[in-house]
């Protein structure tokens, strides 16, 4: 009869741990981190002193894990005395033994016995003097020795933007695995080329870099798990006080879905250009690359902060969508259905009730007009009536609207207030591609603006 035996390491949900026990097994060409073994950990800690040892790494672990053997200027032999002290702290996975740790005290982390106490110089986020980090003495916070192994590996994940180290934490195991093969793979290659060193997105503004980040990935990889992510950006990793050190971007599984979504070969194209039109305008730009180091991006702000981006999937200033055709439709109702929760349903019925609507305002600039600057709930519910009973009357074989319509569609109950801002630019998406040839050139429209109903921070 077998018996089954505990994993050494398992997920703790703390972000550097599970990521450093993640990027090992991926190291050792182990599937997930609970089928990692000792000695296959025992085969990766020269490899990894060798890395750490290299020019562009030593610069970062400066920062990262501070004043520790590997930087310390006052270690004769680093490379020596840290490799030692990852095959002691091995020694203490395998034998379970406590010599410096009161029999009996918990991993702060993962709740199993401590082996070993450790600093800010191997524990992100702790402050072990004032006890900011869970429970810690003097000597460090307790830890087990595997928590203290999978520490030293999760450096390999981060990601720099600007001057700022970051780490990505994906809620989803499976994406997380992903992530670390993924950054496992940039690790074997910089062992062959260049000093090493973590990599740069390309931009020091943190929301364009999470989402630069994110687009690649899915562009890359295009069947990785849909999943909520954590963006940990750390603007001063020895600071005392951690819980100003680091800022928190949260990303949730709905907006992951729909950029993957966005970020397909048939779609791409088309979520660049909204993606454009959250930049300032009338702003000197040269290309992407110099655009996205330069300014703040509103689509993407809006989009981490639970705020609408309707309104610029629409050219106010052109009366046109952005992305014209079944294209535009497709990408903007996905949009409204995936992020904002809209029931596809509804969605069709707003369709139609748009194209029904167009050729009731084609010469009736001014009910267009009132339907762009409606500001306000009551006021959009005052326009689409007037347009139901003044500029429909003898033109429709049925009701504009019916009272159903009204409740369902139009203003449910079970929706947020803001929700008819939403209805508003649905509408004016659909009249704008149904109106497009007679309202491009059509000079009462030439100074209209385009800024109202984009939301922005």
């Amino acid at each position: 009869m077998s018996v089954e035996t505990k994993p050494i390491w398992f997920t703790t949900g703390n972000p550097f741990v599970d990521t450093g026990q993640e990027i090992m097994a991926s190291l050792a060409g182990v599937e997930r981190s609970e089928k990692l073994s000792a000695d296959e950990v025992r085969s990766l800690i020269p490899d990894l002193v060798q890395l750490y040892m290299r020019e562009g790494w030593r610069k970062n672990l400066h920062t990262i894990f501070p004043n520790s053997k590997l930087v310390n200027g006052s270690v004769k032999r680093p490379r020596e005395e840290y490799q030692g002290l990852l095959e002691d702290w091995l020694k203490l996975v395998v034998s379970d033994e406590s010599p410096k740790v009161p029999e009996g005290t918990p991993c702060a982390i993962s709740g199993t016995r401590a082996n070993v106490y450790v600093g800010k110089m191997f524990l992100p986020m702790s402050d072990y003097s004032s006890s900011n980090f869970q429970s810690g003495n003097s000597e460090g916070i307790p830890v087990s020795a595997s928590v203290a192994l999978a520490l030293q590996f999760f450096p390999l994940a981060l990601i720099k933007i600007g001057k700022m180290m970051a780490l990505p934490h994906f809620s989803s195991v499976e994406a997380q695995v992903q992530w670390a093969d993924r950054m496992a793979e940039s690790v074997n290659f910089e062992e062959t080329v260049g000093t090493g060193g973590v990599g740069e997105v390309g931009t020091s503004r943190p929301v364009n870099a999470f989402f630069r980040l994110i687009e690649r990935l899915v562009q890359d990889q295009r069947e990785f798990p849909t999943s909520s992510v954590t963006l940990y950006l750390f603007n001063n990793f020895n600071q005392v006080d951690y819980t100003s050190a680091t800022d928190i971007y949260y990303m949730p599984s709905r907006v992951f879905g729909f950029i993957q979504g966005a970020m397909s070969p048939s779609a791409g194209d088309s979520w660049r250009k909204i993606v454009w039109r959250g930049y300032p305008p009338n702003k000197k730009i040269e290309d992407e690359e110099d655009v996205i180091r330069r300014f703040n991006n509103s689509v993407y702000w809006n989009l981490l902060n639970d705020r609408s981006i309707s309104g610029f999937f629409i050219d106010r200033r052109k009366r046109c969508p952005v992305v014209r055709g079944s294209s535009g439709w497709k990408l903007y109702s996905n949009y409204l259905e995936e992020v904002r929760g809209m029931d596809q349903n509804r969605i069709e019925n707003l369709r139609e009730l748009g194209d029904r609507i167009a050729p009731l305002v084609r010469d009736r600039k001014r009910r267009l007009l009132a339907l762009e600057g409606a500001n306000s709930r009551g006021i959009l519910t005052d326009v689409l009536y007037r347009i139901a009973t003044k500029n429909s009357a003898g033109r429709l074989d049925r009701p504009l609207i019916t009272f159903d319509q009204l409740i369902t569609d139009l203003f449910p109950h079970d929706t947020e207030y803001s929700d008819w801002r939403e209805v508003k630019y649905l509408l004016l998406f659909r009249i704008y591609e149904q109106l497009f040839d007679d309202l491009k050139d059509d000079p009462e429209y030439m100074n209209a603006s385009d800024d109202e109903g984009e939301e922005t921070g």
